[in-house]
């Protein structure tokens, strides 16, 4: 038998024994949590796991271990497994999912998780509190000083109050900034737009001012040439009157003969 085998069923035999003996895992687990022991949490917590079905308890506890043990991603995957148990805890491991993804600087994610945390229950004062902490990361500013003031009047009495009251001052000065500037930037926008159309519509009446007098100028130029077209009719008539051919011959038109 391999070195791990054997290590797998001795751990097996002392766990199966602690089981027997009526050792709590989930007890020992919390504990080494208290202790700031996430690692040793962490077997004591597993090693529940693998006895069957997983409680919230456990799984709360499992996904905070996992947290500070630094294994993200296990945390994540905990605290979503634990929303979906679907039980009395949900808003719970949707907040503490929303805060596995906030450390990790998923925002997004934070925030969809605060927002299910908060579908679950409306005033839920942490959900907000993170929620707004989340969108100031995201640069939602208008959507973090909506849930502050939510967060404020869920929790009237909470020892961040003056502090938050300085924050959504910032924000409302700076959600007012940026709005101005939104503003500014659509009128200048729209001052070129018009400039531009003004513009085109200048050079469009040019063009067609340019048109019309060069066709006014072909106009003329034709009949100038047709007056002279029939200018030259004329004057080709009246040689073919004059013509005398040699001294002294008749044209047809008469005797034209040069001599006096």
């Amino acid at each position: 038998m391999s070195n791990w085998r054997g290590w797998a069923l001795t751990l097996t035999l002392f766990f199966g024994a602690w089981g027997a003996w009526g050792l709590d895992f989930v007890s020992e687990g919390e504990k080494q949590l208290s202790l700031n022991n996430p690692t040793k949490a962490l077997t004591y917590l597993e090693a529940a796991l693998a006895q069957g079905p997983p409680s919230e308890r456990l799984l709360l506890n499992l996904g905070l271990a996992y947290q500070r043990a630094g294994q993200a991603s296990d945390a994540k995957n905990t605290f979503r497994q634990g929303a979906e148990l679907g039980g009395p805890a949900r808003k719970v491991f949707l907040l503490d999912w929303g805060i596995a993804n906030y450390l990790t600087q998923d925002w997004q994610g934070a925030e969809a998780a605060y927002t299910a945390a908060l579908t679950e229950d409306p005033t839920f004062a942490d959900a907000l509190l993170n929620r707004a902490n989340a969108r100031i990361s995201a640069k939602n500013l208008p959507g973090a000083a909506e849930d502050y003031r939510a967060y404020q009047a869920a929790a009237p009495a909470n020892p961040q109050k003056d502090k938050i009251d300085k924050l959504l001052a910032l924000l409302d000065q700076a959600v007012g900034e940026a709005e101005a500037s939104k503003l500014a930037e659509e009128t200048r926008k729209k001052k070129e737009a018009d400039a531009q159309q003004a513009s085109a519509a200048a050079a469009e009446a040019q063009k067609k001012e340019q048109e019309a007098a060069a066709l006014a100028e072909k106009q003329k130029q034709d009949e100038i040439l047709a007056k002279i077209r029939e200018s030259l009719a004329d004057t080709s008539n009246d040689t073919q009157s004059l013509s005398t051919g040699p001294s002294g011959v008749k044209s047809d038109a008469g005797d034209f003969s040069l001599e006096p």
